[in-house]
């Protein structure tokens, strides 16, 4: 497992606190088709990244308008030198933005552009081409809604309440609660910490 830190090779990659990915070169063996121009890939803090997880980045496409999908500037250089599009013609889905606290299964493939909210679960081995609500569990190829994880109420709280955004040493006091299964104890156990703290929630 291997905590990941703001020190990537490429500039468009961005990572928040305490997100731990299950290999050891996050880089190399996750982020793919990563070509300056094409996008970001921005995730959240204390999100729990599993092995053989793909981000595609937006380099991954290809035009569907062209009569031919091939990549031939890839192959061969010269090819692509009399490539009757441009740059601009090519698809462009924007970032890829990965939400706080957001567990995604083995094997998962992430398409460029999709934006993942907080508290997500992507199931193993899933393909995700489409936005995943916060709070929501997801799984299939292509990727479907399983269920959410909470009523829309507490997953309200949990949005304004943020503890993902909380210092190093007001994280632990919320600890018990956030790891609590008796969720309307853990609730309340917030929602009382947050009143004391003058935090929103």
């Amino acid at each position: 497992m291997t905590v990941l830190t703001q020190t990537f090779k490429a500039d468009n990659l961005f990572v928040g606190r305490y997100t731990f990915y299950d290999g050891t070169d996050f880089e190399a063996d996750c982020v793919r088709y990563n070509i300056p121009g094409h996008g970001n890939l921005r995730i959240g803090s204390f999100c729990s990244i599993a092995a053989d997880v793909q981000f595609m980045m937006g380099a991954a496409n290809h035009s569907l308008n062209s009569f031919s999908t091939y990549a031939f500037g890839v192959v061969n250089p010269d090819w692509g030198q009399r490539l009757g599009m441009t740059k601009a013609d090519m698809p462009v889905k924007g970032d890829t933005v990965i939400g706080n606290d957001v567990w995604i299964g083995r094997g998962a493939v992430m398409m460029p552009g999709v934006h993942v909210g907080d508290g997500a679960v992507i199931g193993a081995y899933s393909l995700v081409t489409k936005d995943v609500a916060p709070y929501t569990i997801v799984g299939g190829n292509p990727a479907h809604v399983i269920r959410t994880r909470f009523d829309a109420t507490t997953v309200a709280f949990l949005e304004r309440f943020q503890w993902w955004q909380l210092s190093d040493e007001l994280l632990p006091l919320v600890i018990p609660y956030i790891s609590d299964v008796d969720q309307a104890q853990a609730l309340a156990g917030l929602r009382r910490f947050a009143r004391e703290h003058q935090l929103a929630g």
